[in-house]
């Protein structure tokens, strides 16, 4: 019987070293035995675009448009990446 699946986040802004515990943490799990999928956002599915013009245009575009932006990111993100790759492990 296969384990479910298990979603870590690593929440905080920027330069606070979430990409630096990433790698700890994937190596940790990795040693353990673990499959690890790491994934990151914005920007790491076609949505990418998306991301980009709110990153790109950050002085052009009202707040509200920016947020919507992010949004639509995380919402590609979760269906294409995230979602998948849980079902996959459970």
């Amino acid at each position: 019987m296969n384990q479910p699946g298990m979603l870590i986040t690593l929440e905080g802004p920027d330069g606070s070293g979430k990409s630096t515990q990433a790698l700890l943490l994937i190596r940790f799990l990795k040693k353990a035995g673990f499959k690890v999928l790491h994934t990151r956002e914005p920007g790491v599915t076609r949505s990418r675009k998306v991301s980009a013009a709110a990153l790109v245009s950050q002085n052009q575009i009202v707040p509200e448009a920016e947020l919507f932006l992010y949004w639509a990111s995380r919402a590609q993100h979760v269906q294409q990446i995230i979602k998948p790759a849980l079902q996959r492990a459970g």
